[in-house]
């Protein structure tokens, strides 16, 4: 590894916590349901249906891109996004292609001292490629011989975020999960839930030698539901493309799948490309108009980042930074011990570990 670096990027979905579907009334909440509880015409794609915009889906989306520093679009469109697994019963997804809810953005990311081979910790800046709106797909089981579907989550509101190739280790990817799934809970749009499906994360490695600043073929690992399998992950397919290459091999852009039981990435099949999807716009809906006075609503009462408020606990209550980094990990918890600050004053110190 001496010779080489990691090159990663990452693709997450965040399952938004609406109470209704993207485009229609049917419950977004379905973890604990019968299979094809929640489900209807529109959300199976059954003809002559029409899709319904959910408003709540929207805010929660422009939330997450300011959060992000991101440049939310006064206008986005959506689009019919062509392909078949047997989850997805339309045979296309809408998503948002070229022109999304949100474009660039990024995230300071503090990578601790723990995960830093100098022993130091240093920050890792995040650029943030695309970010939009789309439906989710339904699931499918294995029970025996029968290979079984649910479409309840079909239809329930996602964020689809992609990040630029700018993480260099299987712990800075699992940091920025961590992180990610902090600011979600924070701003009170998802639960995050990675065990649960409420946070799924692809990642895209590839390799170099160090020094260059060559982007060489990527490989994309699915169905990582968890971070420390997101990290075991990585690393394996990192000293694989290693392997490869000593060996005079080229990589080749395969979509990989993580058996988490066996700890093992298998091939599933060629990456596709954006050509494979035969993108068109959605004719089903009006182009998203966010206006002036609705993003300033939506925005009224954002609140401090946590990153943010983690710096002003060490500034303003002298806090260390372990201290500050607990009391930020929840919002509630933060909110709570600055209000006790305020009632009961003395030495935040004292608080904090009080």
């Amino acid at each position: 590894m001496a010779k080489y670096e990691a090159v990663i990027g990452l693709e997450t979905h965040i399952q938004l916590n609406t109470r209704t579907k993207i485009f229609c009334s049917c419950s977004a909440d379905s973890w604990d349901d019968e299979p094809n509880k929640n489900i209807c015409p529109v959300c199976t794609g059954l003809p002559g249906v029409l899709p319904v915009l959910n408003k709540e889906a929207v805010e929660k989306g422009v939330l997450l891109a300011e959060a992000m520093h991101a440049e939310i679009q006064p206008v986005s469109y959506f689009d019919r996004k062509n392909y078949f697994y047997p989850d997805l019963p339309k045979g296309y997804q809408i998503s948002q292609f070229d022109r999304p809810i949100a474009t660039g953005g990024c995230i300071a990311l503090p990578i601790p001292a723990a995960a830093d081979p100098a022993g130091k910790g240093y920050i890792r800046n995040v650029r943030i490629h695309k970010l939009h709106l789309e439906e989710d797909a339904g699931k499918t089981k294995n029970a025996g011989n029968l290979r079984q579907v649910d479409f309840n989550r079909c239809g329930v509101p996602l964020i689809e975020m992609v990040t630029e190739p700018d993480l260099r280790s299987a712990d800075e990817a699992a940091q920025y999960v961590i992180r990610l799934r902090q600011l979600l809970r924070w701003l009170g749009i998802s639960e995050a839930d990675m065990e649960k499906g409420n946070l799924r994360c692809d990642g895209n490695v590839s390799i170099r030698l160090l020094g260059s600043d060559e982007l060489n073929v990527k490989t994309e690992i699915k169905n990582v539901n968890s971070i420390d399998a997101l990290r075991e992950a990585i690393l394996k397919e990192v000293e694989r493309q290693i392997r490869e290459v000593e060996s005079g091999n080229p990589i080749k852009p395969w979509t990989l799948d993580w058996d988490d039981d066996k700890g093992v990435l298998k091939k599933m099949r060629s990456k596709e490309t954006e050509a494979d999807y035969r993108y068109f716009r959605e004719p089903d809906l009006l182009p998203l108009h966010i206006s002036k006075s609705w993003k300033e609503e939506i925005l009224a009462s954002f609140p401090e980042r946590p990153l943010e408020r983690r710096q002003r606990f060490m500034d303003v209550y002298q806090l260390p930074l372990y201290d500050a980094d607990i009391l930020t990990l929840e919002r509630d918890l933060s909110d709570y011990f600055e209000e006790a600050v305020s009632v009961y004053g003395g030495e935040a110190k004292k608080i904090s570990i009080g």
